[in-house]
């Protein structure tokens, strides 16, 4: 029977190997998931200071606000459509110049000049700075500042004694100033008024007051809204625009983009209604100048038909007067369009600051210089608004506002060069019209004096008469044009306080948070399960060898604490560890099943990798089938054989060896029957020499005529060469390793123990396997290399009673392992 099932071992043994590789990524699955178990206090760890760090953020952090408002920028003229008119406004309006003007800091000041913000109110916390704004319930009034310097310097307030209050602050020197209720504050640099009214949180004990206002200067503020209000065009067809504005008070965030939209509403009506004025008064200055004119004419006219009894032109030839008329007709307009041109030249032909940009187009609208002018005009007006911008931010020192200023007069002599051109061709106009009416009125000399005398005074009160007529029409237009001007521009969106802040974002800071810590908990199990350098299974070994390392088997982890190696097989038969050494003992048979007293020498290389509990219990099971067994301490450096049977190390292997004891003196008998065991002896200074020497080759040729297996437990050759004539000798030599304790380097140990000292025959044992995670190295690897195993799974009792884990999530997490 046993011939049969050796055969059919074999048989199998090319199909096993090809398994062991087929499971290569599920072992190390398995190595990643224990390394992930090994790591659950780290991940923990960190998880749980990623949300402490969050939850820190959140509290330290100023949160910021937002609010916005909604713009509709448009204009219509109603006069405009039922009078068929020109009008003193560009109808061609710019949106982008409104919304840059929006964000300009002279548009900003008058928006500042609004509101509240001559003083700001402040708590100061351990951490955080908190503004109150309106909500402030002490309250700066009737301020004077003598000198400038204080402006955004703190004030602190101390309101502790209701009494008797103080401000202190530092300018230069500490002042510090103690005053009474309702009295006047006064220091050298201001007086003042300060209110304090009640608030809960005065008379509460764990509020934490330190309280402190500021005097804001105009370039502070300017400098601080200006940067932070932000005016973007929404959609250019609907003539929409936003208003935005950031700030940890909320309130004075909506009130700063409310006030924005406000203002830019009134400053729209009021410049519109600048320009409307601007040509209004130049037509009264010329109406009342025309008006005298024309009244001294209708005198004259009248005084001539008294004087030479004349009553109408109907005497008159009617060639003469159509002719007349035309000329006169043309020369009124002459006369107008160059009294425009002096207009323009006047108000062109000023220094730079009383440069009235309003009163420029409007002169222009509705003559046939419009055309010709506007640009040259534009491109004038553009500069001036470019250099009251400029100065908002410069001084007249600026190499920039030189420039600019210096275009403006270049631009300037353009414009003036054009109007000037355009008067002289005017008068040159005029003037050969008066010299074409002078030819005319020669022809008709024959006419009768006093008609033609009569003709000429007629023509100058008709002239005067028109062109007053034309100013009336004018005057009445203009003023009909500025009534029916309705600007259009609304708020589609009145700006809100903000009810949650834009930033810190809870929940993203929170998912952050966790995720950087999910992220290091990743690269923590990552890197462990890299720099992992120790072997966890059966598919270690023989992927690092090559599979040229025999294995008998491995032993799983006992479930309990095991303070000394000990005997385990005889307390429970059927035990997991129990078959696994019986596993083993079968194995043998496929290293030397030849007959005659047989010899194992174990080893490891290091002490703790489980060679002397290995040894105990291979040698109780081997007992079990019959055998007598003798089991020798080596390890004279370190023993532990006695510690494992409960016996006293007075004599032993050191003591036999020197001659100084019997064996019969030295043997020792186990619980077991057959099993016998001599320890190591008292720690001799030469256990090399004691090993090597003649007596110990006498002492197992005679040992091997009384027992079947001589088991020797030597010291670790990784730390010293003792053991190594044993495992020469020997005729089963075994190579200890302990899961998740032996280096994988070790497996180099063991190749060069077969290829430098000639041992073919060394197989390996892993000990301390843990089952739960390595049920495949458990399941196919008893007897990798000459043989395999018993089981792919026990039943019938076959197993170890095991405490009742936690199913799901929570066993894989805290389960062994």
């Amino acid at each position: 029977m046993l011939n049969e099932d050796i055969n059919s071992r074999n048989v199998n043994l090319d199909s096993y190997k090809e398994r062991i590789t087929n499971f290569s990524q599920e072992f190390e699955l398995g190595l990643f998931i224990f390394i992930l178990k090994r790591s659950l206090i780290w991940i923990v760890l960190c998880v749980l200071t990623a949300i402490a760090s969050a939850f820190i953020y959140l509290r330290y952090t100023a949160p910021m606000y937002e609010t916005r408002a909604l713009l509709q920028v448009r204009e219509s003229n109603t006069a405009k459509k039922v009078l068929s008119m020109n009008t003193f406004t560009d109808e061609t309006n710019n949106l982008q110049a409104d919304v840059e003007l929006m964000r300009s800091k002279f548009f900003m000041d008058r928006v500042l000049a609004k509101l509240p913000l001559k003083v700001s109110y402040f708590n100061q916390g351990q951490i955080l700075t908190e503004e109150y704004y309106r909500l402030s319930f002490f309250k700066v009034e009737d301020l004077h500042v003598i000198d400038s310097t204080i402006a955004d310097v703190p004030i602190n307030l101390d309101i502790s004694d209701r009494k008797n209050m103080r401000i202190s602050y530092t300018l230069g020197a500490l002042y510090d100033v103690r005053f009474a209720p309702n009295e006047l504050v006064r220091t050298p640099h201001f007086t003042c008024h300060i209110i304090v009214e009640d608030h809960p949180k005065i008379k509460d004990p764990e509020v934490n007051l330190n309280l402190f206002f500021r005097i804001n200067s105009h370039e502070h503020l300017l400098q601080r809204y200006s940067s932070g209000a932000v005016v973007n065009m929404v959609d250019p067809v609907a003539k929409t625009v936003e208003v935005t504005f950031k700030d940890e008070n909320p309130t004075l965030a909506r009130d700063l983009v409310q006030t924005m939209a406000e203002t830019f509403i009134a400053y729209d009506v009021e410049r519109q209604g600048e320009s409307a004025e601007s040509v209004i008064n130049f037509i009264r200055s010329q109406k009342d100048t025309v008006f005298h004119q024309l009244r001294e004419s209708e005198v004259m006219l009248q005084e001539f038909r008294i004087d030479n009894q004349v009553s109408d032109l109907k005497q008159m030839t009617p060639i003469f007067l159509e002719r007349s008329e035309k000329y006169e007709d043309k020369r009124i307009q002459l006369t107008m369009e160059i009294e425009l041109l002096r207009a323009m030249a006047a108000a062109t032909d000023k220094p730079m600051p009383e440069i009235n940009s309003y009163d420029l187009l409007p002169m222009l609208t509705g003559t046939e210089y419009e055309e010709i002018l506007s640009r040259t005009i534009n491109t004038l007006l553009d500069l001036l608004r470019d250099r009251e911008r400029m100065y908002m931010e410069a001084t007249d020192k600026n190499l920039n506002v030189r420039s600019l200023e210096h275009q403006i007069e270049v631009q300037k002599k353009v414009a003036l060069e054009s109007v000037r051109n355009l008067l002289e061709r005017a008068q040159n106009k005029r003037d050969a019209v008066d010299r074409i009416q002078a030819e005319f009125e020669g022809r008709y000399r024959a006419l009768p004096e006093k008609e033609l005398e009569y003709a000429r005074i007629e023509r100058v009160f008709s002239i005067n008469e028109k062109y007053y007529t034309l100013l009336l029409e004018k005057d009445i237009e203009y003023r009909i044009s500025k009534a029916g001007f309705v600007p259009e521009n609304r708020i589609l969106e009145n700006a809100v306080v903000p009810s949650s802040p834009i930033f810190p974002n809870r929940n993203l800071i929170l998912s952050y948070y966790l995720s950087t810590g999910l992220i290091l908990s990743f690269l923590i199990v990552l890197i462990r399960y890299i720099l992992h350098d120790n072997i966890t299974s059966l598919h270690d070994i023989a992927k690092l060898s090559n599979a040229s390392i025999s294995i008998l088997g491995m032993v799983p982890k006992y479930k309990k604490e095991i303070p000394i190696s000990q005997l385990l097989i005889d307390k429970n038969p059927k035990s997991l560890i129990a078959e696994s050494f019986r596993t083993i003992r079968t194995n043998l048979q496929f290293v030397d099943n030849t007959d005659g007293a047989k010899t194992i020498a174990i080893t490891s290389t290091i002490s703790g990798e489980g060679k002397t509990f290995v040894a105990i219990n291979l040698a109780g099971i081997i007992s079990f089938s019959g055998k007598r067994v003798i089991i020798l301490d080596l390890d004279m450096r370190k023993p532990k054989i006695h510690l494992g049977f409960g016996v006293e190390n007075i004599r032993g292997m050191s003591t036999l060896l020197i001659g100084k004891d019997p064996v019969e003196a030295c043997i020792q008998h186990s619980s077991l029957q057959g099993l016998d065991f001599i320890t190591a002896g008292p720690i001799p200074p030469n256990p090399s020499e004691l090993i090597i020497s003649q007596r110990m080759n006498g002492l197992i040729d005679e040992l091997k005529r009384q027992y079947d297996v001589i088991l020797i437990d030597n010291p670790p050759v990784g730390l010293v060469t003792d053991g190594i004539p044993m495992i020469q000798r020997a005729d089963y030599p075994i190579y200890i390793f302990r899961s998740d304790y032996s280096k994988k380097q070790f497996v180099q140990n063991v190749d060069r123990l077969i290829n430098e000292n000639n041992i073919t025959r060394l197989s390996t044992i892993l000990n301390g396997v843990d089952i739960e995670r390595n049920k495949y190295g458990y399941n196919y690897g008893y007897g990798y290399g000459y043989g395999y195993g018993y089981g792919q799974g026990y039943g019938g009792g076959y197993y170890e009673e095991r405490s009742a884990k936690p199913s799901g999530l929570l066993g894989w997490l805290f389960g062994r392992g």
